[in-house]
């Protein structure tokens, strides 16, 4: 690849996962066929309880220097990144801990690695995509996932959220995104208060040195910036 790569945790299964995701990228233009390769590869992965060690597997440990903005005890670990293209990361959440309500302004695949989570999914309405003010959002529905339950975000579908844990462990939950999310500038909902502003996660383990902004049309990983979203 002649993308700057990053890797935080460098592996086998890592490097392996990576490379699935670039010969699925070379034979499918379009990204809901991408998506749809790599299903079982996803799924296999969040079933594999051997490649994961710690601290990528777990919550803040004491005495960390937590770099992320998500809140609430939340980690974010960054596992891979490609240039504004990819990331690969995990996300882990005490037990009744909530995310807010946020969007990823990329195509990707979400799953469960271990312990359990409450979705609660959203889509904008109105008639403003403002990025700061007035914002109304339609409750589409709540979902309970487990370890290997998996879900794809093309936006705007699946793309707005909320995520809590709802066993009685942490849950972690695996993010393959089609751009570097912790660095872009994303948005923040407050459903009660029809409220929008943006914000930036970063990762638990690496602090964003600027803001990104959103890939064009939810890009293709191998493209050049034209739009093979939906």
């Amino acid at each position: 690849m002649t993308d700057t790569e990053e890797w935080y945790l460098d592996n086998e299964r890592v490097r392996s996962f990576v490379d699935t995701v670039d010969e699925a990228a070379a034979t499918h233009e379009e990204i809901p066929d991408l998506l749809d390769a790599l299903h079982d590869p996803f799924r296999e992965l969040l079933t594999d309880d051997d490649w994961l060690p710690e601290p990528y597997d777990g919550l803040v440990p004491e005495g960390y220097d937590d770099r992320g903005e998500m809140g609430g005890d939340i980690a974010q670990w960054l596992l891979y990144r490609r240039e504004e293209k990819l990331s690969l990361f995990t996300l882990a959440l005490p037990p009744g801990v909530e995310t807010p309500v946020h969007d990823h302004l990329a195509w990707g695949l979400v799953g469960i690695y271990s312990g359990a989570q409450e979705e609660e999914f959203y889509r904008r309405t109105g008639d403003t995509d403002a990025d700061i003010g007035h914002a109304e959002l339609d409750h589409l529905g709540t979902e309970t996932m487990e370890v290997g339950d998996f879900y794809e975000l093309v936006p705007p579908n699946n793309d707005i959220h909320q995520v809590r844990t709802s066993s009685d462990v942490p849950s972690v939950s695996v993010h393959l995104l089609g751009a570097d999310v912790g660095c872009i500038q994303r948005h923040q909902f407050d459903p009660d208060e029809e409220f929008v502003e943006l914000f930036q996660s970063h990762y638990t383990n690496v602090r964003c040195e600027r803001s990104l902004s959103p890939p064009a049309e939810h890009g293709h990983p191998h493209g050049s910036g034209h739009d093979h979203g939906h």
